[in-house]
């Protein structure tokens, strides 16, 4: 049986389980995941039936969103050789069913992955679209025909940060939005994660008071769960390139991308690139968004 590492963000974790539960045999591959993202698991489990996937959660010692060898930050930090320790240790005490190759989400950093354990590793993503790629090793449609899009949007769900700050939603897209929405009639509420949270022109988080005037119908999702049904309870979802897109698209939830000048599409959903909903910071206007 083939064996998959899931080390890496949260996002790419929703992908690789949405993937598994689109192929014709979620089972034929083993999902070895790191137990920090077990709790988003626990969560998506709760509103979708995950139990024909083989998937097992390790301690590899990761705390801070993936494996430290995958990140420059913390690439140099001695808990990044702990980390690769453990999983070598895992590797060897747990010696793969075949001769092949064991796999890793995505070939960046791989080697250095390979270097520090002895072991190799084949990738899932190596230069295409992420989910095409996902689609390909599980042998699945890249597509989102699972989205209704004739549900009418009466209710807006607007999530404007991001894990990397760089890809918050500037506060004046943020007012811009929310004035539309309200001019059409409809409704909209705008969610932080844990925090009451505004960024500036340039992305970069600055601090408020909850009660604003520029902010109203705002709230704050404290965990994986909380999340989820915000999302569940919404018709349309606008947020940055970020984990709560994901999981719009695995929960088939109509959703719109909105992204920093210049960033990669190479994570956008397939319903997001199948119907063009994204744009650049830089080129909003008031009729991008398809209210």
């Amino acid at each position: 049986m083939r064996r998959l590492f899931l080390l890496r963000a949260y996002g790419d974790f929703v992908i690789a389980v949405r993937s598994a539960m689109l192929s014709a045999n979620p089972s034929s591959v083993k999902l070895i995941a790191s137990n920090h993202l077990y709790p988003l698991f626990e969560a998506i489990s709760s509103v979708i039936d995950t139990s024909q996937l083989d998937i097992s959660f390790e301690d590899f010692g990761i705390h801070l969103g993936q494996l430290n060898l995958f990140t420059n930050r913390h690439l140099l930090e001695k808990s990044s050789l702990e980390q690769a320790r453990k999983i070598k240790k895992y590797l060897n005490e747990n010696p793969s069913l075949n001769t092949g190759e064991e796999i890793l989400e995505q070939r960046r950093k791989k080697g250095l992955l390979q270097l520090v354990t002895g072991k190799k590793f084949e990738s899932i993503v190596n230069k295409d679209l992420v989910y095409q790629e996902y689609a390909n090793f599980f042998g699945h449609e890249a597509n989102s025909k699972f989205i209704n899009d004739n549900i009418e949007k009466k209710h807006f769900l607007l999530l404007p940060d991001a894990r990397i700050s760089k890809r918050n939603i500037p506060q004046e897209i943020v007012q811009s939005i929310i004035k539309e929405v309200n001019q059409r009639g409809a409704n909209i509420q705008v969610a932080y994660f844990k925090r009451v949270s505004q960024v500036n022109k340039t992305g970069r988080p600055i601090k408020v008071q909850m009660q604003t005037d520029l902010i109203f119908n705002q709230t704050v999702y404290n965990n994986f769960k909380e999340l989820i049904q915000l999302i569940q309870e919404a018709d349309f979802i606008i947020g940055a390139d970020s984990l709560p897109i994901h999981l719009s698209q695995l929960l088939n939830k109509k959703h719109f991308i909105l992204y920093p000048g210049g960033g990669s599409k190479a994570f956008f959903t397939p319903y997001a690139v199948a119907r063009q909903y994204y744009c650049e910071f830089n080129k909003y206007q008031t009729t991008t968004i398809p209210y």
